[in-house]
């Protein structure tokens, strides 16, 4: 298997951090790719198996698996971890709800957020927007109340024991922690608490995105 990932970005992270979690890591042929010097667009490997040249993407035999999400499916199915990643449909229905859920609402908003807040900096594309962080605030806002919510009284998002849905949800863990993200979390202390125990979990601690020395 070869994963082509990069540093920083939280959906390479929660790859790494499933691999790791699953014992599969050493496994792993990582092709780490510097995406501000355009490798991404210039590796023959991952323009092969990805026509769209993101990562992550893992190669296992004939599979070429894109996007983060299916793919942490895919490697949990693979390893049989039922209880990382349980397949009885009502469990599966809501790992699945809850990865829709922060693809197109939470981590949307919160993404953009972090783009202009830190990430946009480090690529060399200028100074943060404030008008767009300030608009995607609201909706940030609007879904960490629910994400608050969610995790009162619970260490995690379906329990007491750390699931793959918490790698989806939770992959900006480290950037939305980061003192200069300007993300609220002081206004939803369940969501700072579950970041802050994800980032003490093994597999995920492992995986800290080494280039932000302030991050959790």
């Amino acid at each position: 298997m070869n994963l082509y990932t990069t540093d920083i970005s939280p959906n390479c992270r929660r790859v790494e951090a499933t691999l790791h979690h699953l014992g599969l890591y050493d496994e792993i042929e990582i092709v780490r790719l510097n995406l501000i010097a355009g490798e991404h667009q210039q590796d023959d490997g991952l323009r092969a198996a990805n026509p769209n040249c993101k990562v992550p993407t893992l190669v296992v035999a004939d599979m070429n698996l894109w996007e983060s999400n299916p793919t942490m499916i895919y490697l949990s199915d693979r390893a049989g971890a039922e209880d990382f990643c349980p397949a009885d449909p009502k469990t599966r229905f809501e790992i699945l709800r809850w990865m829709s859920w922060e693809l197109q609402h939470y981590n949307r908003a919160l993404g953009d957020i972090l783009w202009e807040t830190i990430a946009k900096a480090k690529f060399g594309m200028g100074e943060a927007d404030q008008a767009v962080i300030d608009a995607q605030m609201e909706n940030f806002r609007r879904f960490a109340a629910i994400l608050d919510a969610r995790l009162a009284g619970t260490a995690f998002l379906l329990g007491d024991k750390v699931t793959v849905t918490d790698f989806s949800v939770g992959g900006p863990s480290a950037l939305a922690l980061h003192p200069h993200s300007q993300v609220p979390l002081d206004d939803y202390p369940n969501v700072k608490a579950w970041y802050r125990r994800l980032e003490t979990v093994p597999a995920w601690a492992a995986t800290a995105p080494k280039a932000l020395a302030e991050a959790a």
